[in-house]
């Protein structure tokens, strides 16, 4: 056999093997669309073409039992991104501009704790968070998202921080700019495309957590964040499987629209340091 003919035979198989990874990665959001323009009998029946007529009413019904919840999740979620944001980034530009005592000490020991399992960190926080008396309030799940969020970031973004060249910080200083006018004219522009992708990461991570506001906010049913939102949705509806699906791509379309209209700035986000000139 012939080196063209092997090539040809393992490029079929590639393309063969990768569509197959598409099928099975898109197969539970297409199940999930279908199923939710149904009800139980055209589920039952037909579970993986549509089949009319379309029950647009599950969208209607869902709508009304999730809208509370999702507003929930936006006030957390954004609370979170923007405490982060703030946060981790003038707290990267710290660890990557200034010189103090125990400056790699304490980084080291920022990163020590990306080493420690989230489940465990649960019953002190649950305990600390408790005597703050902040249970059943948005802080509850704000505050330790933005502590343990901001730590990836600190960490990402120094090193980003770090390879802007040195003269452009020295020029500002002799210019007379200060660290504020520094870190906002300079630093921030320049690493903005990094920033905006954690902090699409950190949306993500924070809309989609569920353990942690389960163990804050679920005493309080008006307090609870979309994905506790569908998931006692699907406690009251156990028969009715369209609504519940629908209840899921209403959940889904915030972060399908945020991820689909700035999709170029997270790949530059997380690609800009890949390639070195």
């Amino acid at each position: 056999m012939s080196n063209k003919a092997k090539q040809k035979i393992c490029k079929c198989v590639n393309i063969a093997v990768l569509s197959f990874l598409v099928v099975c990665t898109f197969f539970p959001f297409y199940f999930m669309i279908i199923s939710s323009f149904k009800n139980n009998a055209q589920i039952a029946a037909n579970p993986f073409l549509l089949s009319s007529p379309f029950r647009f009413e599950n969208y209607v019904s869902a709508f009304g039992k999730i809208i509370g919840y999702m507003k929930n999740s936006l006030i957390i979620t954004g609370c979170t991104v923007i405490g982060i944001v703030i946060v981790g980034s003038i707290s990267a530009y710290v660890f990557a501009k200034f010189e103090f005592p125990f400056k790699n000490a304490i980084y080291m020991f920022i990163l020590a704790f990306m080493m420690i399992p989230i489940i465990l960190t649960l019953i002190p926080l649950f305990v600390l968070v408790n005597q703050l008396k902040l249970i059943g309030s948005y802080f509850a799940v704000i505050l330790p998202d933005i502590a343990t969020g901001q730590i990836t970031y600190i960490i990402i973004l120094r090193s980003f921080i770090e390879g802007i060249p040195h003269e452009l910080f020295e020029s500002a200083r002799i210019d007379g700019a200060k660290h504020r006018q520094i870190f906002t004219h300079i630093a921030f522009p320049l690493t903005k495309a990094t920033i905006f992708s954690l902090a699409l990461m950190a949306f993500l991570n924070s809309w989609n957590d569920f353990l942690w506001p389960l163990l804050t906010l679920s005493a309080n049913d008006s307090m609870k964040t979309i994905t506790l939102g569908l998931y006692s949705f699907r406690d009251i509806q156990q028969i009715q499987y369209g609504p519940m699906f629908a209840g899921f791509v209403l959940a889904s379309l915030p972060l399908i629209i945020l991820f689909s209209t700035n999709m170029k700035y997270f790949i530059s986000g997380i690609t800009s340091g890949a390639v070195k000139a």
